[in-house]
Order: structure tokens, then C-alpha cells, then sequence
């Protein structure tokens, strides 16, 4: 029998090629782990392409697996395509992006470094073909007062923003963001309810206080003063506000111009807009789903990218934002959450912490801290190259056999290294069921009656696959029984 083959490199230097069956029977092929079919005689060590009856080459067996060579269930092939990856970018423009980098603090804001790295990315001939799309936060609620003095003030169209934050919790620690209050009844564990203040010096201000507190009530420079007028503290935490995206998601290069052009033309941050990281988390998630359910087969991640400590919206704690991360990639379709944050050297340790918990959460372990007193707009730009390489997911379509589905009780996957060592994979059922072997699953284990859309390698085969040379590539092979040993 002839057999022909065609192969894709996908991205990450993979090649895939999928093979279709002739003729195996459920006990042929990949049954039990051992080389040989039912009926027929190995192949011959080394070529792969002989063994009678349905059987595969023998050559090449390891753990996982039977042997790793396409035989006489490649009879024909079919190409198929690594799934597409796209990525949101949610942009912090709290007022702290202001604030200029450079190792003696004179170099350009982190807002404009910011934006000239993802322009750059946007631009990089390697980011064809990604999906791109961009949300930017805060948002302020339509119709919210420009301040106020009563929390009835604060109820805009039916929507209720909150309390009027006239007055604050006294904060358990120094870098606990301070939360509003009308009464120490509102306060965590029944704290102190202090008016908020802000630290002031004829026309200068420096800063928040907290009259009366002996803590926080005290100014560096000046002196603290009550708050006649504020804000609504959920001005920018309605949901709702944040979605659809900005720009859409949609590929590039197509979509370079309208990202670059929003980029470009969205305003220098106002001083006073304040950081709503869970709702940034929260809606960037909601604006991945919808766009991944909307198109099947997509890898979508979350990029949040941020300056600053959460300062607005419920859950202010570091747990409770990591949480929602987590949410986001336990939910389905599932979505991770990649983390860069901007800071000064003397608040790395701090952000690091915070941010590599809300990455972990999201899936994706550590996050990206660049720091202000290097070339932000590079270092900026590495973390979403390395981001763009890490996101592309180790997912493959199933390949339509010529009567639609395929019979998903054979499919098998290889993997062939890049010295050329093959190896068949074992079916694990599941994530969970992989552990830290290698191996592979359906994102819809069909033995619970549903209908799977992709094949996604463990995370160990990911991640090997991943640090491979050009020459290393995953094979489907389809008509023999699936390897579950």
C-alpha cells in the first residue's frame, strides 16, 4: 500500500501529521502495549512501515506506549493544524502609569514605554496570525458624579455604585488597601471607622489619611484634612461597563491597525484613576469565554497588564483576586491568566509576591515584573514574546474521518523527539488523570456521553514538545485501538 504524507509546522517549530486507518480491527495495532497485531508479524526494527494485518513497526517502544512508527494504519493521511491561540490584553491606566521609569526617574512615563511595547509586539512579523484584542481599565460608570457627598448620591439609573467614600476602615496592615465604611459595624473584624483625609499643604496635596487615626493619620508633609466631597467608591466596578472589548479580538496583521490606532489615541491616564484589578480580572475572563465560545477550537488567555496594587472594587485582597483567576481556568471553556506587572525597585518584592499569586491562580504560575529602572519598553515587549510562545496551546483538532466523527476508540497520539525517538502516548481520560507522565486527552472525555473537539497533550508532553528542536513533531494516528495502558 502507498501512503502519503503531509505536514504543517505549526508554531513552536511542531510538525503534525495525521494518518488514516485501513482495515484494523479493535485488537490490532495499539491494543495492549506490546509490539504486533492479533494476526499479523512486527515490522522490521527501524523502518516503520512494514507489519502485516493491521500491525505497527516495532521499532522505537517506550513507556506509554507500543511502538512509535506509522504503519500500515497510515494508509492515507490527512492534514490537520495546531489550534489558534488568541490573546486579551487588559491595560491598567490607573494615574501610577504616569509615573516616568529610568534609573534616575527622567525617562518616558510607563504609560508611553507601555504602549511602545505593544505596538512592537503588535507589529513583530512572528505575531501573524495571533489573535489580539484589548480592554483598558478603569472604566468609569456613564452618568457617575463627578463627587459627591451622601451615598444616595452614589445610585446612578438603578445601578448603585456604593458608598459615598467619605470614610474608611483602619487597615489590619500598612499595604492593605483601605476600604470604605459608614460605621466600624462595615469594617473587617470590626476595625475603626475614620473620616478619609487627604495629607495637605496650602495648595498641594500628597496622599491619603485617615483623620484621627494614630496610624495613618499622620502626613509626612502637611497636614490631614477631612474629605468634604469624594467619589463613589464602584464607579468603576460595574461589570457590564467593560464588555465588549475595546478593540475585539481578531487576528493580526489584520488587526494591527485598530489596536495600534486605539493605543495611540487613548489619553494619558488622569492622576486620580485608581486600580480595579478584580474587575479587570473578572471581565477579561468574561470577554475571553464569550469570545471562545463564539469560536470553537480557539485558545484564549488573559494578559493582564498592570502598574499597580488593587486600590478599587471588591475583592481587594491578593487570595480573593488569585481566586477569580482561578475560576477563570476551571471554568469552561477554560481561560488562563498571564500576569506583567510595572514597578519601582523598592516595590518588586511586594509585587512579585502579589502578582506571581494571581498568576498562579490563572494558571500559568509566575508572572512578568519589570522594573522601572531598566528599559521598560523592551522588557515589556520580551514578557509578551515570551507570553505569545507560552500561550500557544498543545491542543490539535480531531481530524474528520470521510463520515464526520472520527472513532474516537481509535485515535493515538506520537511523539517523535528530536533525535527521532518515537514514542505513542497513552490516553489519560483526563487532565487530573495525567499526574506528571506523559500522555494525552479530549477536552470531553466521551465516555461521559459528550462529544470532544480537540486532543490537548499532559502538561509534561507540553512541555517537553514546547523546549524541542524543528525536528520534533506529533503525530495522530487514526484506526487503531487507543493505548490506555
Amino acid at each position: 500500500m502507498s501512503k502519503k504524507v503531509a505536514t504543517i509546522i505549526a508554531a513552536g517549530a511542531l510538525a503534525l501529521v495525521v494518518g488514516s486507518a485501513c482495515g484494523s480491527t479493535p485488537e490490532s495495532g495499539f491494543d495492549d502495549g506490546t509490539s504486533g497485531g492479533t494476526s499479523g508479524t512486527s515490522g522490521t526494527s527501524g523502518d516503520g512501515t512494514s507489519g502485516s494485518n493491521g500491525t505497527i513497526g516495532s521499532s522505537g517502544a517506550t513507556s506509554g506506549g507500543t511502538s512509535g512508527e506509522l504503519g500500515a494504519c497510515g494508509a492515507t493521511t490527512e492534514s490537520a493544524k495546531q489550534l489558534p491561540v488568541d490573546l486579551l490584553v487588559m491595560l491598567d491606566a490607573s494615574g501610577s502609569m504616569m509615573e516616568q521609569t529610568g534609573a534616575s526617574g527622567t525617562g518616558p512615563t510607563k504609560w508611553a514605554a507601555v504602549k511602545n511595547a505593544l505596538n512592537g509586539f503588535i507589529g513583530d512579523p512572528k505575531s501573524a496570525g495571533l489573535g489580539v484584542g484589548l480592554q483598558i481599565f478603569p472604566i468609569e460608570h456613564p452618568g457617575s458624579p463627578a463627587s459627591c457627598t451622601s451615598n444616595a448620591q452614589c445610585t446612578v439609573g438603578g445601578t448603585s455604585l456604593g458608598r459615598c467614600f467619605l470614610k474608611a476602615c483602619h487597615p489590619a496592615n500598612a499595604n492593605d488597601p483601605i476600604t470604605s465604611c459608614d460605621a466600624a459595624t462595615d469594617c473587617p473584624g470590626n476595625a475603626a471607622c475614620y473620616p478619609l483625609g487627604v495629607c495637605s499643604q496650602g495648595p498641594f496635596t500628597f496622599g491619603n489619611c485617615l483623620v484621627g487615626d494614630p496610624t495613618y493619620g499622620a502626613c509626612q508633609i502637611g497636614t490631614c484634612k477631612a474629605l468634604a466631597t469624594s467619589t463613589c467608591e464602584g464607579t468603576e466596578c460595574v461589570l457590564a461597563d467593560y464588555s465588549p472589548a475595546k478593540v475585539p479580538i481578531a487576528p493580526l496583521p489584520g488587526n494591527a491597525t485598530l489596536l495600534t490606532s486605539t493605543i495611540n489615541g487613548t489619553p494619558d491616564p488622569k492622576p486620580e484613576a485608581l486600580t480595579p484589578t478584580s474587575v479587570a480580572v473578572q471581565s477579561g475572563i468574561a470577554i475571553a469565554k464569550a469570545h471562545a465560545a463564539a469560536n470553537p477550537g480557539h485558545g484564549v488567555v488573559l494578559v493582564l497588564a498592570t502598574d499597580g496594587f488593587p486600590t478599587r472594587c471588591a475583592p481587594l485582597d491578593i487570595p480573593g483576586i488569585a481566586n477569580l483567576a482561578k475560576t477563570g481556568v476551571g471554568g469552561t471553556p477554560s481561560i488562563k491568566t498571564f500576569v506583567i506587572g510595572v514597578f519601582k525597585d523598592a516595590d518588586k518584592a511586594t509585587a512579585t509576591s502579589n502578582l506571581d499569586a494571581i498568576a498562579a491562580g490563572g494558571g500559568t504560575n509566575k508572572a512578568f515584573i519589570v522594573t522601572t529602572g531598566g528599559n521598560v519598553a523592551a522588557d515589556f515587549q520580551k514578557a509578551l514574546d515570551t507570553i505569545r510562545g507560552s500561550a500557544l496551546p498543545c491542543e490539535y483538532a480531531i481530524p474528520k474521518s470521510e463520515g464526520g466523527l472520527q472513532d474516537l476508540d481509535k485515535v493515538n497520539v506520537q511523539h517523535t523527539d528530536g533525535a527521532g525517538k518515537k514514542e505513542v502516548l497513552a490516553y489519560k481520560k483526563d487532565a487530573a488523570g495525567c499526574g506528571t507522565s506523559a500522555g494525552w486527552y479530549y477536552d470531553v472525555d466521551p465516555a461521559t456521553g459528550g462529544t470532544p473537539t480537540k486532543i490537548i497533550l499532559c502538561a509534561s508532553t507540553c512541555n517537553t514538545v514546547k523546549s524541542e528542536s524543528g525536528s520534533a513533531k506529533i503525530d495522530i494516528l487514526l484506526g487503531c485501538k487507543t493505548v490506555v495502558k
